[in-house]
């Protein structure tokens, strides 16, 4: 296995940008007693510091949940001609239904009288943004509640 960069975990765990930089990524994830994970980052828990992978199982993915207190090294490492699962879920968005969709729903709240601005490509909303492409599982927030009324309201938005 190449390592492209070793990190150990605990110095990681300080700096939530470099830990963005491993999502979508294939990386090898180091846990106490001897044991070790390979697969797609799909995200890391900005809290705990636990890890979603998506590990190359036969022909799908299946998604483990890694507890933060039990990472000990995270690294970046050749994917084993295995294409990310998060790619395939780009691929089916066109721009154009990507930008139709950021529309209709700052539109939605703007009609429920919900102040929302844009940066770059999200939606902003208070404390809270949303991700392209959009949908409920694209909020982001370090506030749970307030991660649930946001997912209330799109998901209330009319599919016309």
């Amino acid at each position: 296995m190449d390592e492209k960069s070793v990190q150990n975990y605990s110095r990681l765990k300080d700096d939530p940008e470099i830990l963005l930089q491993f999502v979508n990524k294939y990386c090898t994830v180091e846990l106490i007693k001897n044991t070790s994970f390979s697969g797609f980052v799909h995200s890391i828990d900005p809290i705990s510091k636990s890890i979603i992978l998506a590990v190359p199982c036969e022909n799908s993915f299946q998604i483990t949940l890694l507890p933060g207190h039990a990472v000990t090294n995270l690294f970046e490492s050749n994917q084993e001609n295995v294409t990310s699962p998060f790619e395939k879920l780009k691929d089916e968005n066109t721009n154009n239904d990507i930008a139709a969709r950021k529309s209709k729903v700052m539109d939605w709240f703007k009609l429920n009288l919900l102040t929302v601005t844009e940066s770059n490509e999200n939606i902003v909303f208070g404390n809270v943004s949303i991700l392209p492409p959009y949908n409920v599982t694209d909020i982001c927030t370090d506030n749970p509640m307030v991660a649930m009324q946001v997912r209330k309201i799109i998901e209330r938005m009319p599919d016309d």
